[in-house]
């Protein structure tokens, strides 16, 4: 009989992220050490686990120095994109981006966050490798995204990230997008609405993902966009978001309707925060990556390097 996948999930995360004994597991989720022992191995079967050796010599120097010469950026983190599924790219970039915030912080700093299955590994990594309790807060950039997976939603990223970082921290409590710019309006005049919203102007930090329009795509699988909007982003040449703020390839912003119904932080207002730092990989995504990397609001990038030298080659040849 096989397990839920939800206490795989968790007994593969205490025993081998956590190095909580079998017999510890046991005890905490109330099942045998037989039964701890089995949904480990079930795990592992069903590739929820992946264990992998990474041998030396895996030096990004030159790769992150011309990011940040080609495209101005303050910082470029780069990681492995070499083998396994994207899961575990997903994984290694969320600790990447955990161990840049939690190195980059100073006291009282205003940390803004997206949402997104990037941003959920970020939050899970902050979460497993607590350190000193920091005095920050955090706000979510944007609402909340219809029937997207809890895990994946904006508030419950910025109370993990506050819970690890030992701050505090503000909920939206509203949709990402709404049907016309009539209810955006109402929405954005509730008292609750507007006071998160005005605290973006205050943010010093914004740890955003960077959407795309190819598959495998959280915003496609997970955003609850009505089909004809997917479409009219396509007809305009859309191929990525950061915070459902659209963009084309020249990193312009791209105008719709659905510019008008989005109840989130605008790129405009994110160009103007000091730190914006953006965690996306995989190769499907580097097209979203270059658009956004030429707003001008990315100024550190986390991502891998089979998808950073994709970027640098599309932008050398001018794409």
């Amino acid at each position: 009989m096989g397990f839920d996948k939800r206490l795989l999930y968790e007994v593969a995360r205490r025993y081998y992220e956590l190095a909580i004994t079998q017999e510890e597991i046991a005890l905490s989720l109330g099942i045998s050490r037989s039964q701890v022992s089995r949904a480990i191995k079930q795990a592992r079967d069903e590739g929820m686990v992946i264990i992998k050796v990474i041998g030396p010599g895996l030096d990004f120097t030159d790769i992150q120095a011309e990011m940040c010469a080609r495209f101005g950026l303050r910082e470029a983190v780069v990681v492995s994109g070499e083998g396994g599924p994207s899961q575990l790219l997903t994984q290694n970039l969320g600790v990447a981006g955990a161990r840049y915030v939690v190195e980059s912080l100073e006291p009282g700093t205003v940390i803004g966050v997206s949402w997104g299955a990037t941003l959920r590994e970020l939050a899970v990594a902050l979460v497993d490798a607590r350190g000193a309790a920091r005095d920050v807060v955090v706000i979510p950039l944007l609402g909340g995204l219809g029937q997207a997976s809890a895990d994946l939603q904006v508030n419950d990223i910025a109370s993990r990230v506050a819970s690890a970082l030992g701050g505090t921290h503000h909920y939206l409590h509203a949709p990402s997008f709404v049907d016309t710019p009539e209810a955006r309006a109402t929405i954005m005049a509730d008292s609750n609405i507007k006071t998160v919203a005005d605290m973006w102007a205050t943010v010093d930090m914004a740890v955003v993902g960077i959407g795309c329009l190819i598959r495998p795509s959280t915003l496609i699988e997970e955003g609850g966009f009505p089909e004809s909007d997917l479409e009219l982003l396509e007809r305009k040449g859309t191929v990525g978001d950061m915070c459902m703020r659209f963009f084309n390839s020249k990193g312009e912003p791209v105008d719709t309707s659905l510019d008008e119904r989005i109840i989130g932080v605008g790129l405009e207002q994110l160009r103007r925060i000091k730190c914006v730092v953006a965690v996306s990989g995989g190769v499907n995504k580097a097209r979203a990556i270059l658009g956004a990397l030429r707003t001008g609001v990315v100024d550190v990038l986390v991502t891998d390097d089979i998808t950073a030298r994709k970027v640098l080659d599309a932008a050398q040849q001018g794409q």
